[in-house]
C-alpha cells in the first residue's frame, strides 16, 4: 500500500462564483429540488438563489478568506436546495443554503 501526502485545499470564493455562475443556462424552472450541485447547475433559478446566498453571506459577515496553511483543518461545505411553496401549492420561491459539512471538523 502506498500513501501520498494530502493536496493543500484552498478556499477562493471568488473564483468559485465566477467560474461556476458565469455559464450558460437553458433550462426553465425545475419541478423538483435536485439534490446534488451538478442537478442544479442547469436551472437559470438555482443559480439566482445561490448568488443571493452568497450576497447574504458576504453582507452578514458571517466568514472571512484566509490564506491557507497546511496545519488547518479545511471544513468542507455543501450547497441545499428547497422549493418554498405557497399554501394553494404554487411555487413562493427558490432557497438554496450553504452549509457547512461540521462532521469533517
Amino acid at each position: 500500500m502506498t500513501l501520498r501526502p494530502r493536496q493543500p485545499k484552498t478556499a477562493n470564493l471568488a473564483a468559485f462564483a465566477a467560474a461556476t455562475f458565469a455559464s450558460t443556462q437553458v433550462l426553465h424552472s425545475p419541478s423538483s429540488e435536485p439534490f446534488a450541485f451538478s442537478d442544479a447547475d442547469r436551472y437559470a433559478v438555482w443559480h439566482n438563489a445561490m448568488c443571493d446566498e452568497i450576497a447574504a453571506l458576504r453582507s452578514n459577515r458571517t466568514w472571512s478568506l484566509v490564506p491557507f496553511h497546511s496545519s488547518m483543518n479545511v471544513v468542507g461545505n455543501r450547497w441545499v436546495y428547497r422549493i418554498k411553496r405557497r399554501v394553494d401549492g404554487s411555487i413562493e420561491r427558490y432557497k438554496a443554503r450553504l452549509v457547512a459539512r461540521g462532521f469533517t471538523q
